[in-house]
């Protein structure tokens, strides 16, 4: 389906509703002028809304909608579903999305490392509601802290879900030293640290084996240990979060810090017949 847009721009992620589909353009692109002349620099404009286009799943681009939020940039959604007549998303609304050089980075990455450094583009947990009936935009934080990364459990994707896990970021660098998990319906979280020198990957949500509940499973993430030069996968039981990893299994090697995972269960083997 063909999206005309006012100009280039640079879509990281979007998500999607049983229904719907939600893409979005924000007011941060390459600066024009400076693209004419094939340099690709990333500017804020704070004059331009950010906007979010809303088309059924499947659907013509004469349906598509257009609805307006404050000015932002978002790397990574969680989740949308559909609640009366609104369209609800939630991901995390960067703060300064162009952020000045980062001081202390290495010479000539300053520029570079301030996109990577969450302390500098200061994401935090949003939310967003889209009133079909009526065209407006509703919005709210949902936490004070610097959250990225994070997941649901799958089985909850495009529907209501309840429970998210994001990461936390160690200041100046792109590595995440913690993992904070939310109820959303009650407005409580629950959040683990990893000790100094030791960071993880982006987690997944793995569900329990015939699961009880939402949040009944695993947050697991791989870890990177500085200290001694190891790594390990942890599994934290998302039913008594802030107890930290029931279970850590030791890597035969290094890995290098990672972004993107996903969990996929294995298939139960069926008795031959």
């Amino acid at each position: 389906v063909p999206i005309q847009l006012p100009g280039p721009r640079l879509p990281h992620d979007m998500c999607y509703s049983e229904n719907y589909s939600i893409l979005n353009d924000f007011p941060v692109f390459w600066n024009p002028k400076l693209l004419e002349r094939n340099i690709h620099a990333v500017r804020l404009d704070p004059n331009l809304p950010s906007r979010f286009g809303v088309i059924p799943r499947h659907g013509k681009v004469e349906e598509l909608r257009w609805f307006e939020a404050k000015s932002t940039y978002v790397l990574h959604w969680l989740n949308a579903f559909e609640e009366g007549t609104e369209i609800v998303l939630d991901g995390y609304f960067q703060e300064d999305p162009a952020p000045p050089p980062l001081p202390g980075a290495p010479s000539g990455y300053e520029h570079m490392m301030a996109y990577l450094d969450e302390h500098s583009f200061k994401p935090r947990l949003h939310r967003w509601r889209f009133d079909l009936s009526t065209g407006k935009t509703r919005e709210e934080q949902l936490d004070e802290r610097l959250l990225e990364f994070g997941t649901i459990n799958q089985k909850y994707a495009g529907r209501k879900h309840r429970y998210t896990y994001s990461t936390t970021a160690e200041p100046g660098w792109f590595l995440f030293n913690g993992f904070v998990k939310h109820d959303l319906d009650l407005g409580k979280s629950w959040s683990v640290k990893l000790a100094a020198g030791r960071f993880g990957s982006e987690p997944v949500f793995a569900p329990r084996i015939d699961a009880k509940s939402e949040d009944d499973g695993y947050l697991v993430s791989f870890i990177i240990d500085e200290n001694d030069k190891k790594s390990e996968c942890i599994l934290i039981d998302c039913l008594n979060f802030d107890a930290g990893p029931v279970c850590r299994i030791a890597l035969p090697h290094k890995l290098c810090s990672g972004t993107h995972a996903w969990w996929t269960n294995q298939p139960r083997r069926s008795s031959a017949r």
